[in-house]
């Protein structure tokens, strides 16, 4: 009678043994499938294929103010369109290929900010082509001049919370000491793209009215499609105004806009 019941308790122990180890390759492999969806850190590499090109595209910008003022409008319109696609381009190649860098949630704001506020000062200011009307391009740069404004006072008050302290060093090195980031809302994110459609439209009704100033010949169809493009471009403008508006309210009214960094 014992051995029977010795037995029964050695195949129960045998069969709870057998139990807990399922249970555990199941709980693994439960952890390690979630762990595949779990997104790496970002890398502190600068030199990658998307910060390169928004380094290309910082470098190129100068050139389009410079041709805009001088009239040489078609080579103006090239390179704006090049930091528009590469704009674009590098956001899509960091997120496909796993490239996404501290340094490049810097570098492409920053390339988007000046690439508007040099496009928009171009086509504003009297010695240029004074395309843009002044009240929208105050609120153009006025928006993204304060955003600037905030973004230093954040990044100070970043590093006191995550560094515990502020050195002239540590202020103005990003890449080493990286402290906050911010993420832009989805009005924001339409924003950029009206208004780098209308800049863009701006150039081309540029272009088409130097070529009609230089042939000075009467074309109705091709007045038609002036004035066409040329009314555009104003009601677009209104609309980017709007966008501009809400996309600076978005940032200043949201509390999920910054994010601190943990170290």
């Amino acid at each position: 009678m014992y051995r029977l019941i010795g037995s029964r308790t050695t195949a129960i122990r045998r069969v709870v043994a057998t139990c807990n180890s399922r249970t555990s390759i199941h709980t693994s492999s439960i952890i390690l499938n979630k762990q595949k969806h779990v997104k790496p850190p970002r890398s502190n590499k600068v030199l990658t294929i998307p910060n390169a090109l928004t380094i290309s595209r910082i470098a190129a910008t100068p050139f389009i103010g410079h041709f805009i003022i001088t009239n040489n409008l078609t080579p103006a319109l090239g390179i704006f369109a090049y930091c528009c696609v590469t704009d674009f381009l590098d956001g899509y190649i960091a997120r496909k290929y796993n490239l996404g860098s501290m340094a490049g949630t810097i570098l492409d704001p920053m390339a988007d900010k000046l690439l508007m506020l040099v496009t928009t000062v171009a086509m504003t200011i009297p010695s240029g082509p004074a395309i843009i009307p002044l009240p929208l391009a105050f609120v153009i740069i006025g928006r993204d001049f304060g955003l600037a404004v905030t973004a230093f006072i954040l990044r100070y008050t970043s590093l006191k919370k995550v560094y515990k302290g502020v050195t002239w060093n540590s202020y103005w090195n990003f890449f080493k000491y990286p402290s906050a980031k911010v993420k832009p809302s989805q009005i924001s994110k339409w924003n950029t793209f009206l208004q780098m459609i209308y800049l863009g439209l701006g150039v081309v009704v540029l272009i088409k009215d130097d070529k009609t100033d230089i042939e000075a010949e009467e074309n109705d169809e091709e007045d038609k499609d002036n004035n066409v493009l040329l009314a555009s471009f104003k009601w677009l403008g209104f609309i980017v105004g709007g966008t501009t508006v809400l996309s600076g309210a978005s940032y200043a009214l949201s509390r999920n806009a910054v994010k601190f960094l943990k170290i």
